[in-house]
């Protein structure tokens, strides 16, 4: 059978990426999202299971101990990771995954799966970033700077990517990301058997 696509997308906090992502997950039903697991705290609306797997720092840490984890980070004081097993499987079925990470987690995905295929959301500029973090009216002034000042770090860390698309505009963001894994489907070296059926018949 052949084996899925691993998509990787990452972004600095404000870059829009989870909006950006529900719209490319609308208009693409065969794309499955990873859930990443997460210590943190759910913010409104989050559900468990959908937007993040909410753990305690003891399962975390037993997730680590038992090799569970394809990668994981600490950030913010707050740990996230990927559970190996689940994206494991759904690649063997041949279904194409995406798994939405920081970009330390990104770089140790690509280090282990150098196949994978990696995306990068950027902001528009700066100022737009700081709008956005300060838009959200979920942290203080403080933690709205301290994630300002990572995400222009983040965003240093595109240059290690294969595609980076800004999102100047989510609905355009996310056609650019459609088009990104519609031409990723697309390459020859992952479509012999449709060579082959032409030839064949």
């Amino acid at each position: 059978m052949k084996r899925g696509i691993l998509f990787v997308v990452s972004g600095p906090s404000g870059a829009g990426k989870g909006t950006v992502m529900g719209e490319v997950f609308k208009r693409i039903n065969d794309l499955n999202f990873s859930v990443s697991a997460t210590t943190r705290a759910p913010r409104s609306g989050e559900r468990d299971g959908v937007n993040y797997r909410f753990v305690t720092n003891e399962e975390f840490d037993r997730m680590i101990a038992e090799g569970e984890m394809l990668e994981f980070i600490e950030k913010f004081t707050n740990r996230y990771g990927t559970p190996k097993f689940a994206v494991e499987s759904l690649l063997n079925q041949g279904k194409d995954v995406l798994l939405e990470i920081e970009t330390t987690g990104a770089s140790n995905v690509k280090r282990l799966m150098p196949e994978c295929v990696s995306i990068f959301i950027a902001p528009p500029s700066l100022s737009a970033l700081w709008e956005r973090l300060s838009g959200r009216m979920t942290e203080s002034q403080k933690e709205r700077q301290l994630r300002f000042n990572v995400s222009k770090e983040e965003i240093e860390c595109a240059r290690r990517y294969d595609y980076i698309v800004i999102n100047d505009e989510v609905n355009r963001c996310a056609e650019r990301i459609i088009g990104i894994i519609e031409a990723e489907r697309s390459k020859v070296f992952r479509n012999e058997d449709i060579i082959n059926n032409i030839l064949n018949n």
